[in-house]
């Protein structure tokens, strides 16, 4: 580390107490956006008897720690994933600082913490929603436009007013040209995940009909994850989004295998199934894609992603015949 070093631990510290703070909030939002409920009002409060939860109860992590994970008036048991979650806020917001800020571009006259502190900012909000939108539709298979729609609006607006706050080859060196990368990524992000989306529901749709023998409408996949990877694209550029869509579906297989197991467990018990059974959020495996290459981008593209989408780009230029230029 540099001779910035303990200055680094004292902010790191700092950061993920912001993060515990802001996770916080995230539980209120996962709970309440579904159900297009206001996340400032009413305050924080028992489900049971609707007692609201003192400030000194509300701090993250300890409160729930101080309260054994139970209401104080009432002992209703507090889910443990919500320290859980303002936990994993905090780290991963600790882990953006390390890569936006400890390992930072350098300045012109030496450290310059301008620029990595904006990209720390740009990156923590994405993290954030990313969050928020992993949970709820991990638990309601929904993803809500309060979410992603913020999320386009802050990554377009972002990029428009530091265009170098995204990382290579997104960085742009004009306002306007900062503003053309984020619309870019949102076209390519959204783009791509409607064109698989609209496949997919296409082919369970004609399966379905085939064997009900009459025409069943079937969505195999919802417009969340549309508007989730337009999003992505929007903060991180089309070629992130492009890498998310492909890197996502691995985060999943765990999941999916352990699905697939539980189904024919059921199916060889004489169990029913539930839609649970039989249904897989693509969101979450979406955003752990998008969250794995913010924290590894600066040493991924130059290491690896630029020499993919170079090949890439070569062939397809061979292919028309025409010269494919300089590289990206």
């Amino acid at each position: 580390m540099m001779a910035m070093g303990p200055v680094m631990v004292i902010l790191g510290v700092i950061v993920f107490l912001i993060g515990a703070v802001v996770g916080s909030f995230l539980n209120v939002c996962i709970y309440r956006l579904p159900w297009e409920k206001s996340v400032i009002w009413p305050a924080s409060h028992c489900p049971r008897c609707w007692n609201a939860i003192a400030a000194y109860d509300n701090i993250p992590i300890l409160g729930w720690l101080i309260l054994r994970g139970r209401c104080r008036r009432c002992g209703l048991s507090i889910s443990p994933r919500y320290p859980l979650v303002e936990f994993l806020v905090g780290l991963l917001f600790v882990a953006v600082f390390v890569v936006d800020v400890v390992y930072g571009p350098r300045g012109r006259y030496g450290y310059d913490i301008g620029l990595p502190l904006a990209t720390f900012f740009y990156h923590a909000f994405l993290v954030a929603l990313l969050v928020a939108a992993t949970f709820i539709d991990y638990d309601l298979y929904v993803i809500p436009d309060s979410i992603t729609v913020t999320g386009m609006i802050v990554g377009i607006a972002g990029g428009w007013l530091v265009p170098a706050i995204r990382l290579t080859p997104s960085t742009a060196e004009s306002h306007w040209e900062g503003l053309a990368v984020g619309l870019v990524g949102l076209l390519v992000g959204g783009g791509l995940m409607e064109a698989v989306r609209r496949l997919a529901n296409l082919v369970a749709t004609t399966i379905v009909s085939l064997v009900n023998h009459r025409y069943c409408r079937v969505e195999a996949m919802g417009f969340g994850d549309v508007t989730l990877m337009a999003m992505i694209g929007a903060f991180l550029g089309w070629q992130a989004a492009v890498l998310t869509f492909f890197i996502g579906p691995f985060f999943g297989l765990g999941t999916a295998i352990v699905k697939i197991f539980n189904k024919y467990r059921k199916l060889l018990g004489g169990r029913k199934l539930s839609a649970v059974d039989r249904e897989v959020p693509f969101g979450p495996y979406l955003c752990a894609g998008a969250l794995a290459l913010v924290l590894s981008w600066r040493w991924l593209w130059p290491g690896w992603a630029a020499g993919i989408f170079d090949t890439l780009r070569w062939i397809f230029w061979y292919f028309l015949n025409v010269d494919a230029g300089p590289s990206v």
